[in-house]
């Protein structure tokens, strides 16, 4: 069985090159030099280091970072009570 790649929990800023570097099976430093590297010197690098912490899952609990910034508006819906009968004279 292949392993997946997922953000790790031995992170720094997202897990993202931790999660590399374990997929990858080397030390998280050299994958974090060249992660700075790229960041620093292009401008690919922080586009992808953003789209790598939106798509790629945790290890721990598979959620993406896509998840974390769109489960609060979710939490929000889920908990709105569209029976409940809304007054203007509520807002005073």
């Amino acid at each position: 069985m292949s392993q997946q790649l997922t953000r790790s929990s031995d992170r720094i800023v997202a897990g993202v090159a931790g999660g590399i570097a374990k997929y990858l099976n080397v030390d998280a430093s050299i994958v974090r030099i060249i992660t700075f590297l790229l960041v620093a010197f292009t401008g690919i690098g922080p586009i992808l280091y953003i789209a790598a912490w939106l798509l790629l899952p945790e290890e721990t609990s598979g959620k993406t970072g896509l998840d974390a910034l769109t489960g609060g508006v979710k939490k929000a819906k889920s908990s709105y009570d569209n029976t409940k009968i809304h007054n203007a004279d509520d807002l005073r």
